[in-house]
């Protein structure tokens, strides 16, 4: 399974948003696709940065209003990624190192082709009840 390529269990397309889009947007983008992340892209479909279910909880915590608030203030930029011929060993050694459950997977030109999660990595090494 480690020599696996990891745009195997990637899931493909990818739904994604712009940086300057409302977090408003970016909810119900999310919870149209029932996801807990969307990639924020560029003019290239590059990755810029990546929004969670988290980023929604800290702003609430945080007692702002997302109405207010575009993607590009919230978002994460600091993004690991992996190409998509990586292995599976490669994309859970990056999401480990990083502390990241959600990985976005580039061609060799750095556009977006893919994502995966922790969820993904769980469904592929569970073989089912003995």
């Amino acid at each position: 399974m480690t020599d696996t390529p990891v745009r195997r269990i990637m899931t493909s397309p990818v739904v994604t948003i712009r940086p300057d889009a409302s977090l408003t947007d970016a909810a119900r983008t999310m919870q149209d696709a029932e996801i807990g992340s969307v990639i924020v892209v560029d003019d290239d479909n590059s990755p810029e940065g990546i929004l969670t279910r988290t980023d929604f909880v800290e702003l609430a915590a945080a007692e702002e209003s997302a109405a207010d608030t575009d993607v590009r203030s919230v978002m994460e930029t600091d993004v690991v990624d992996v190409p998509a011929d990586e292995s599976l060993e490669t994309a859970v050694e990056a999401m480990t190192d990083h502390g990241v459950h959600h990985l976005p997977i580039v061609t060799d030109a750095g556009e977006i082709v893919g994502v995966v999660t922790t969820t993904d990595l769980a469904e592929t090494s569970y073989d089912g009840p003995s």
